[in-house]
Order: C-alpha cells, then sequence, then structure tokens
C-alpha cells in the first residue's frame, strides 16, 4: 500500500470515531516527513536527469500527501484539545510523542488559567514569569547566518529532527557556526550581498 492510500485510510478511520484516536506508531510522523523527504529527493533527481514529467507526478504525489496528512493532524488535534477538557488524563490513548507534547502543554496551559481565574496572586505569578521569560530572551545571544551557496554534488547534514540533503548550486542561510565547519572543506561559499 502507498503512502499516500495508507494516510487516506488512517483519515478515513479518524472520521469514523469520533471520540477517539485511532492508536498509530510513536514515530509514525517522523516516518511520514521522512518517506516525503526522500521523494522530493527522488523528484530532484528526475529533474537533474531533465525527466521533467516524472518529476512533476512525484511532486503532484507530494502535494496530495501534505494534504491528507494536514487533514489528519487537524482531526488528531481537534480530539486532543477536546480531551484535554473532557477527559481524564488515564482515559487518553494513542498518542504520538509529538502529540502527547501537545496534549501536556495544552493541559498545562488549561491548568493555569483555572488558577488566574481563581485568585489574584497566581495572575501575579505568572505576569512575573513572563516579564523574567522575556528579559532571559532580551539577553540570549542572537545567532548569525549567513547566506550561503552549495559547491559539493551533495551534502548530508544531520540535524536533530532529520537530515537534511542539500544539492550543487542551492541557496540557503545557514548558522555561521555551521558555515564555517563546511567552509574548512570547501564545501559552500557565502555570498555577499
Amino acid at each position: 500500500m502507498g503512502l499516500l492510500n495508507e494516510l487516506e485510510e488512517i483519515k478515513r478511520k479518524e472520521k469514523e470515531k469520533k471520540k477517539e484516536l485511532q492508536k498509530l506508531k510513536k514515530d509514525f510522523y517522523e516516518d511520514v516527513t521522512k518517506k516525503i523527504d526522500s521523494l522530493r529527493v527522488e523528484a530532484r533527481i528526475y529533474v537533474e536527469k531533465m525527466d521533467i514529467e516524472k518529476a512533476g507526478k512525484i511532486m503532484d504525489e507530494i502535494k496530495k500527501i501534505e494534504k491528507s496528512l494536514d487533514e489528519i493532524i487537524a482531526l488528531r488535534v481537534r480530539k486532543i484539545l477536546l480531551f484535554t477538557i473532557w477527559k481524564d488524563e488515564r482515559d487518553v490513548k494513542n498518542l504520538t510523542k509529538e502529540e502527547e507534547l501537545l496534549y501536556r502543554e495544552v493541559k498545562d496551559a488549561i491548568e493555569r488559567h483555572k488558577n488566574m481565574i481563581y485568585g489574584r496572586e497566581e495572575i501575579q505569578q505568572v505576569e512575573s514569569k513572563i516579564e523574567e521569560e522575556v528579559e532571559e530572551k532580551k539577553e540570549e545571544k542572537v545567532e548569525e547566518y549567513v547566506l550561503v551557496r552549495v559547491k559539493v554534488p551533495s551534502l548530508k547534514i544531520a540535524l536533530p529532527n532529520r537530515d537534511l540533503i542539500l544539492r550543487k548550486e542551492d541557496v540557503l542561510h545557514m548558522p555561521k557556526r555551521i558555515y564555517e565547519i563546511l567552509l574548512k572543506s570547501d564545501y559552500v561559499e557565502e555570498i555577499k550581498l
């Protein structure tokens, strides 16, 4: 079964079961985005081979996959938001790791909101915490970025969430510290405007 068919089946089941989430792998979203990235690489290869028709078909498939994934996300987020209000935490099941984080953040925000309603002291604590966070962000060092052009045929950069694959002549902004590492191996060059 292709990725698009798999997503459409998941979407159909999410619509059928309005009050529960169907079980997905914990890494569901990560797996889907990796497959999308792989399709993008495949499309780029066809473009380089000047087979625009095959590249176009793959890009159309990617658009359909992303649309289907967006619909799944919307259906599941709606349910998760309702769970944070109406369900006991022990009854919430079948969350992916990203959805668990969303659930906890929303649940915490709702709890803070209730605390603010019930007492001014909590409001003052939240206000002072927000002020502290604003001050910390002001003090944080702003990371510098550099506009670069890739010089090598293919360049793979490992990121925390996924790998980034760059091709010759790609142009992008990247953190200066990463640029300096890649510059030493003559993989990139700075574009000065």
